[in-house]
């Protein structure tokens, strides 16, 4: 019974891992907008899988697997396909390098995240998650066809594509999407309010809204934990200060 549960969202982890497929070949032949596009539509196909997952209660190692697999192909190898191509090409086998330290980042990532995790249940995550930093990529990309006719941004793409490797490798605490509260409090609502508002505008116009949408989800995290570490320093300070003899 429990192969039948898992058939659905088996279904879109193949889907992801074939649009990454795809994506990379759009690359190759040139239709980089199509690749970006086919990026986010393998993380939402990623997203489903392991909502339905759960739902169905049909979690399992071997689900788990196939999912960072795809998830290495949609996006680990796309996207940094899709800067290098787009952006280092150009310098050849430094640029390629450049653009391996993100994909090397990411599978990192994937592999920490199935050794400490049994089951996928927690709503928060150790590190930026790599579908996520892939749709930072692939929304960066839109914005800037968008707004400048071209994909060839490298002095920009020098400082996301690093910031992102290392946030995955980090330990900066990233959420899930938060559900609304029934509270007239907005401390409570806050994130809630900022997810569905960036539904909007993105809904709106995506090209234009995506990118800084996602971006002020990364920034929001960060901040949070710097604040965090930054309080408890303070307390440690605090403490040892109360120890020392006078």
């Amino acid at each position: 019974m429990k192969i039948k549960k898992a058939v659905l969202p088996s279904f879109f982890t193949i889907t992801n891992a074939f649009l990454g497929f795809l994506a990379i070949t759009y690359i190759f032949e040139g239709r980089h907008i199509g690749a970006a596009w086919l990026i986010i539509f393998a993380a939402i196909c990623d997203n489903l899988d392991g909502k339905i997952a759960r739902l169905s209660k049909s979690q399992s190692v071997f689900g788990k697997e196939l999912d960072s697999l795809a998830d290495a192909v949609s996006f680990g190898v796309a996207p940094a396909y899709l800067v290098y191509v787009t952006n280092f090409s150009t310098i050849e086998v430094w640029g390629a390098v450049f653009c391996f330290v993100y994909l090397f980042a990411g599978i990192f990532r994937l592999a920490r995240f199935n050794v400490e995790t049994s089951t996928i249940k927690s709503r928060v995550y150790k590190g930026l998650t790599i579908p996520m930093a892939a749709i930072t990529i692939s929304t960066f990309m839109i914005m800037s066809n968008y707004y400048w006719g071209t994909m060839s941004m490298p002095h920009i793409l020098m400082m996301l594509v690093p910031g992102l490797s290392v946030l995955m490798i980090s330990t900066v605490p990233y959420g899930t999407v938060p559900t609304p509260r029934l509270s007239l409090s907005l401390r409570k609502n806050m994130m809630p309010l900022f997810y569905l508002s960036g539904v909007i505008f993105t809904i709106i116009n995506p090209p234009k809204w995506m990118f800084p949408w996602i971006g002020g989800y990364i920034f929001i995290y960060l901040i949070r934990w710097i604040v965090k570490k930054l309080r408890e320093r303070e307390k440690e300070v605090e403490l040892f200060d109360d120890k020392m003899p006078l």
